[in-house]
């Protein structure tokens, strides 16, 4: 499998409110499961993880999260991501 990286800006997803146990959780130990995204036109649309992804742009624009690429491999058509340790 190849692994590629991509900012998280380009991930089109829906913004959806979050608890503040999985911020803290995110904010501690990173995505337990991945957020999976697919690809359509060279774009990349979050299918599962719109939560997630909303609470980790949250710590970026706090300064919590400096990290902004994320790491993601190819299963077929499903891309799963992985925060950057």
């Amino acid at each position: 499998m190849r692994i590629q990286q991509v900012d998280i800006s380009e991930i089109i997803y829906e913004k959806k409110d979050f608890t503040d146990s999985m911020y803290e959780s995110i904010k501690r130990i990173g995505l337990s499961f991945p957020i999976k995204v697919i690809i359509k036109n060279g774009k990349y649309y979050c299918q599962d993880g719109h939560k997630r992804i909303s609470a980790i742009n949250k710590m970026i624009n706090e300064d919590v999260y400096q990290k902004r690429r994320l790491k993601y491999f190819i299963l077929n058509i499903i891309i799963i991501y992985y925060l950057i340790p």
